[in-house]
């Protein structure tokens, strides 16, 4: 097999620290232990709340401890809480950066967004690093509308990242579990079929990116909401457009944060074949 890269997506839960960010680092080393261990080329993170503060020096402790090469951090939008989930990607020093930004103007949180270049192959590998809106599914498709163009022939481009949302071929959930004043940030409008909204991920799907679990048959893991109470269900994913799934080789839900309370999300990785993409180049 060629070189692989390889792609992590990873909610960390108010960045490893309790108290919704505020508090002890209680869970960092152990985040750090975890995602040392799966040597990631590209890493993008979620809810890393207060990461902005002293310089973004959480951001560079983590890239540090991880041995990357170089992280950005894409400042979210104040929710109605008063929480800012910041969202980051870091790289490893195999890949490089021809551009990189973040976008709050239609996001609920916040998109970070790079354009990276890996060796071997020529032209952009587009990157997209979401945390969707999680209390409005009609947001939810609002804020993927522009990101189809990215299935575009020849266009090797990664959409990733917690949608929020059930997968497609996650079967349906059992909402009455849940209580009620949570539901609407999931099912559909009333008067419709009390059913998982999956608006955002149908549209993505119809502009022809792959869910790269269902090259593996892994659309039924779940990778989140493991806390009690919740419903569990599969909303953390690796979206690929086709000329970036062809490199694709390998997907893995990775459950040692959940089993070890590092988080209430899994870790999920893609690898894809350096070699099958510099072909199609």
């Amino acid at each position: 097999m060629h070189s692989v890269l390889r792609v992590v997506t990873f909610n960390t839960l108010f960045g490893g620290h309790s108290d919704s960010g505020l508090g002890l680092a209680e869970r960092w080393d152990g985040q750090v232990e975890f995602l040392r261990s799966l040597r990631a080329d590209v890493l993008a993170l979620q809810e890393c709340n207060f990461w902005d503060l002293l310089g973004r020096r959480r951001l560079h402790r983590m890239v540090t401890a991880l041995g990357m090469a170089q992280g950005f951090l894409a400042e979210a939008n104040v929710t109605t809480a008063g929480h800012r989930f910041h969202s980051a990607i870091l790289l490893s020093e195999r890949v490089a950066v021809d551009a990189e930004d973040a976008d709050r103007t239609r996001y609920h949180h916040v998109m970070g967004w790079a354009n990276l270049t890996v060796p071997g192959m020529e032209g952009l590998v587009e990157l997209r690093n979401l945390h969707l809106d999680p209390f409005d599914p009609r947001n939810r498709a609002r804020e993927v509308a522009p990101l189809g163009i990215l299935a575009a022939p020849g266009r090797r481009s990664l959409v990733v990242g917690d949608f929020n949302t059930v997968g497609l071929g996650f079967a349906e959930p059992d909402w009455s579990t849940l209580p009620p004043h949570l539901r609407n940030g999931h099912l559909h409008l009333p008067g419709q079929a009390e059913s998982s909204d999956r608006d955002a991920l149908e549209l993505l799907a119809r502009a022809g990116f792959v869910d790269t679990s269902s090259r593996f048959g892994q659309e039924t893991a779940a990778t989140a909401a493991f806390g009690d109470g919740d419903v569990p269900r599969r909303q953390d994913l690796i979206l690929a457009s086709p000329a970036m799934a062809a490199g694709l080789v390998r997907y893995q839900v990775h459950m040692e944060p959940v089993d070890m309370g590092l988080s209430d999300h899994a870790a999920v990785s893609a690898d894809f074949d350096l070699g099958v993409l510099a072909q199609g180049a």
